[in-house]
């Protein structure tokens, strides 16, 4: 099983002195954007055919440890104050944004990081534009969007040979799982969310461009990522906010679905009623709404949770919205937030000391805050999940797993396991769901 890639210096600070230059300029045509995701991506947002795509970066901050939040946050919030910015567009992701993904624990040897591109090509509302950034300079706009954001690259027409290794045979995996449910059992926590590893290795060099192509294409609905190392299509929004409002929406509770089929309703009526899946959702929800408190009012929780349905599983989800205190910024409410139970477990700190105990490596940037926020502190923050962490040209790290309770069974869950790897291994096999 290879490492996650580390980063030269976890520590490292930005150049707290440089001065960024911002130029967004309207796009007078309808752009395709998941028709120009360049070859060479450095970032990307995606949903329904809308978001971002970015090239190079004219900043970054990297920070590690229990504050590293805190410390990304103030960091760029002191570079928007001194930035100089023409937004003719002012809409969401225009004018001056970072693109971040943080690492799960704070003891992680994985840098978070947050960077502000170089160039951005953007979609909002039907709305494209194009954003340019120079450092301590006016930024070049190039003659045309297309000079650099040319047609996205085509994918081979074979699904890609892989080779597949996951980190436990089945029945290595079904024993932690059975471990850590004796654990829950015991009395030492209420819900444990314990995961797995696959190391996939691509005979051909491996496109960032193309999977996030793939993903996008596939699971419309979900938020489509690539940040740093890290990339994926994640279901979960731990927390969106604009104009002093949140959402957040919580998943927990899952039914893998034979052949990218949907449960029919029989099946749906009781996964809705299952006590055990009811058990593990309410666990997740909870969480969120007490760690709110204090950062929120006038919270609100869907009244009961709804089923989401993605193409081979299907999840209880409840949405949370409330008002936010003034100043709150999105990654103050990511960092507030993560890790939920719905990726942890309840209580977090006994959780987690399980997790450490069962899990071999550092979840680096899994189960973690995946997204971007603007000079205001609006942003969006997902959990970076279906996700792969890329090692190298040709190796991903992909990584999934789900919530045990007292009624875990453990074949339920390594199936669940298993169906969460499968759109990560779809996007770099070349294969398209049923």
């Amino acid at each position: 099983m290879p490492a996650l890639p580390l980063p030269p210096d976890a520590a490292a600070a930005a150049d707290d002195s440089a001065t960024l230059v911002v130029r967004t300029q309207r796009i007078e045509e309808t752009v395709d954007l998941l028709g120009h995701v360049p070859a060479d991506v450095g970032g990307a947002w995606l949903r329904h055919g809308q978001g971002v795509v970015t090239l190079g970066a004219a900043w970054s901050v990297s920070t590690a440890g229990p504050h590293r939040f805190a410390a990304a946050s103030a960091a760029f919030r002191a570079l928007a104050s001194r930035a100089r910015v023409d937004d003719e567009v002012r809409v969401r992701t225009s004018g001056l944004i970072a693109l971040g993904s943080f690492s799960y624990a704070g003891s992680s040897t994985r840098a978070s990081t947050l960077t502000v591109p170089r160039a951005l090509l953007g979609v909002h509302d039907g709305e494209a534009f194009l954003t340019v950034v120079g450092v301590d300079e006016e930024p070049v706009l190039p003659p045309s969007w297309r000079d650099l954001f040319p047609s996205s690259p085509v994918p081979p027409r074979a699904a890609e040979p892989l080779e597949v290794e996951p980190e436990h045979t089945p029945d290595e995996y079904q024993a932690l799982v059975q471990e850590a449910v004796g654990e829950i059992r015991a009395g030492r926590a209420a819900k444990v969310v314990l995961s797995e590893r696959t190391a996939v290795r691509s005979s051909a060099p491996l496109s960032p461009a193309v999977m996030l192509t793939r993903l996008a294409r596939a699971y419309p609905s979900t938020w489509v990522y690539r940040v740093e190392d890290v990339v994926g299509a994640s279901p979960e929004m731990l927390a969106q906010t604009e104009d002093g409002r949140v959402f957040s929406r919580v998943l927990a509770g899952s039914r893998p679905v034979a052949d990218d089929g949907e449960l029919d309703e029989i099946d749906r009526r009781a996964f809705r009623a299952d006590a055990k899946e009811l058990s593990e959702h309410a666990f997740a929800v909870d969480s969120v709404v007490e760690r709110l408190e204090g950062l929120a009012e006038q919270l609100e929780v869907s009244p009961e949770p709804f089923v989401l349905r993605l193409p081979g599983l299907e999840h209880l989800a409840s949405d949370v919205t409330a008002r936010l205190q003034p100043g709150t910024t999105s990654l103050d409410v990511a960092a507030r937030l993560h890790p939920s139970a719905a990726v942890s477990g309840t209580p977090r700190a006994e959780a987690d000391e399980i997790i450490a105990a069962l899990e071999p490596h550092d979840r680096g940037g899994y189960a973690s805050p995946v997204g971007w926020m603007d000079a205001r502190g609006d942003g969006q923050w997902a959990i970076a999940l279906r996700m792969a962490h890329l090692v190298d040209e040709r190796t991903a790290v992909l990584q999934a797993g789900g919530g045990l309770v007292a009624a875990s069974d453990p074949v339920s869950e390594h199936a669940e396991a298993l169906a969460k790897c499968r759109p990560m291994l779809r996007a770099l096999r070349g294969e398209q769901p049923a």
